[in-house]
């Protein structure tokens, strides 16, 4: 996914749970939120998503596919002799071509990547400068010589080494650092009032020991991240008022309930003055100290009852609103035999009176070797998508090959062949075809491409041109073409071994043509990726082999 995908997602998650802190943050534990806040993060930071079928984004899916197919329409028997393969090149600007032709190395960025950066470093710099600056002043803290302090932190030793120390500069006690922590007392706290210190000095424990300090840098790395979204800095707000609540509660839980007017009351002596600390410190009020105050009065203690309600609560929402669709890129399912009619979608910019719809991928014997994309893309460090983007050949769409012929799709959208292996090019013409009547050949003559139906029809109704180009062997191609990139459906007679790499993926078509002709193919994109200096001679062959284990071991050579 974008980062601007993976924004939009985290926002849904991030809108429920302001929504259940609204109604819920004075009943339920206030760890509750706290998992549910780190839950967004990983949403925000990790580019990985987890499939559901009780995810929200699935029944956004099963809603959209009741207004846009409401229909089924059953296919009765008939015969077709075309056989068509669909690859989809996605939204991207850089693509590869045949080995024999030089490529442009130079890099090209996005004028929105450009902007994205200026945005996180001044967001950078808004949490970091600040943070140097007041780091500055807290050095000059002295340490604090108190008998009761000494006595309380030795019976309260944690396992990394914690400063207590004094300094005149604040108005309220504060805690920085992840490693080596400093908690600050302000000079003129009563350091007589000993219950009030120990209640201080376990606030700020509390803060260390749960490393809240990094929860707030990571806090900061989200926002810089996520600039854009106003959500996250909403996020950032709540979460670190719920830091701060979370440490309350702990605080009343342990010195009891009788505890809460007093700590109340040392909330309100020591509010702090409005000047602006850093906010990579965990400071006693640095937050609403009314919310804070509401929070403690409404402390109880946490039942079996409350407990198993916040965790079906965390497990509920996070289920429902941080998982994504599960891929429904199968047409159908459930068919014992493939051989059989199955029954399409029809889109409904197409629905009319009754339609015979004839899949020809799916009927008699062809059904079974009918050539159909087979992805070998690996979740490797350099894989397809990264070396695609090294070459950076901006002056073509797309790229397709097979034994007879390589093709590209240059970016003022003309059609470029060689037949003799990139020696010669040569530029075609191409017949315009109208994309109403485009897709609804398309839906009787191969319902089942290699991506979903749904996505072309939809390219199609938003106004995507149709190119048609007739080989002298009665091969012929579409090419639907728009913003989204180029989509090549290919007609031929004969089923022929091809590749087409599209910067996302690398799809084969194949029917156990010799072992030369796919692997062939196949080296001609690492003979391109050394030509160009993007691989060593040594990775390029040790990666060539293994997708061809892959295709061996899968039986697809």
């Amino acid at each position: 996914m974008s980062l601007l995908q993976i924004s939009i997602a985290a926002s849904v998650f991030i809108l429920a749970v302001i929504f259940l802190r609204f109604l819920l943050i004075h009943k339920l534990p206030k760890m509750t939120f706290m998992i549910l806040w780190g839950v967004a993060l990983i949403q925000l930071l990790v580019p990985v998503s987890v499939q559901s079928q009780f995810s929200i984004f699935t029944a956004a899916e099963h809603l959209s596919r009741m207004f846009t197919a409401p229909k089924l329409i059953p296919t009765p028997g008939s015969s077709t002799s075309i056989n068509g393969t669909t690859v989809i090149l996605p939204p991207i600007t850089e693509h590869v071509t045949a080995p024999i032709m030089p490529l442009q190395t130079a890099s090209q960025i996005s004028p929105f990547v450009w902007v994205w950066l200026v945005g996180f470093t001044l967001f950078a710099l808004f949490f970091i400068i600040p943070h140097l600056r007041y780091r500055k002043i807290y050095k000059m803290a002295v340490p604090i010589r108190n008998d009761f302090i000494r006595k309380w932190q030795h019976s309260n030793l944690l396992w990394r080494d914690v400063q207590i120390r004094q300094l005149d500069h604040i108005s309220t006690p504060l805690t920085y650092g992840i490693f080596r922590p400093v908690v600050l007392l302000p000079k003129n706290l009563d350091y007589d009032d000993e219950k009030q210190l120990a209640l201080i000095l376990t606030h700020e424990f509390t803060h260390i020991k749960r490393f809240d300090t990094l929860q707030k840098w990571i806090l900061a790395i989200s926002v810089c991240v996520h600039w854009f979204n106003p959500f996250v800095w909403v996020m950032y707000i709540l979460a670190n008022r719920d830091i701060e609540l979370f440490c309350d509660e702990t605080v009343i839980r342990k010195f009891g309930e009788n505890t809460k007017p007093t700590y109340a009351r040392a909330l309100v002596r020591l509010e702090e003055k409005k000047f602006g600390l850093s906010p990579m410190i965990s400071s006693f009020s640095k937050n609403s100290t009314e919310e804070r105050i509401i929070s403690i009065m409404k402390t109880k203690k946490i039942t079996i009852t409350t407990m198993l309600l916040a965790i079906g609560l965390v497990a509920s929402v996070v289920i429902i609103f941080a998982t994504s669709a599960l891929d429904k890129s199968e047409v159908s399912t459930g068919v014992d035999n493939p051989t059989a009619p199955i029954a399409y979608s029809v889109p409904s910019l197409y629905q009319g009176g009754d339609t015979t719809i004839v899949p020809a991928l799916s009927q008699g014997a062809d059904a079974a070797t009918a050539l159909m994309p087979i992805d070998i893309t690996f979740n490797k460090k350099y894989d397809v998508p990264k070396l695609i983007d090294s070459l950076m050949a901006s002056k073509y769409r797309a790229v397709y090959m097979d034994n007879e012929i390589y093709l590209r799709v240059m970016m003022d959208n003309t059609i470029q062949i060689s037949k003799d292996k990139g020696a010669v090019w040569k530029k075609y013409d191409t017949d315009e075809v109208d994309a109403k009547d485009f897709a609804n050949w398309l839906l009787i003559n191969d319902p089942n491409p290699g991506y979903s139906i749904e996505e072309i029809q939809n390219r199609l109704a938003n106004g995507a041109e149709v190119k048609h180009l007739l080989f002298e062997n009665v091969k012929e191609m579409y090419f639907i073409i728009d913003g989204n990139g180029v989509q090549i459906e290919l007609i031929q007679p004969e089923k022929i071994a091809s590749v087409l790499i599209d910067g996302q993926r690398m799809m084969f078509t194949t029917e156990r043509l010799p072992y030369n002709i796919s692997a062939k193919m196949l080296k001609s994109f690492y003979d391109l990726l050394v030509s160009n200096n993007i691989l060593s001679e040594t990775y390029a062959k040790q990666d060539y082999w293994e997708r061809i284990k892959f295709l061996e071991k899968n039986d697809l050579l």
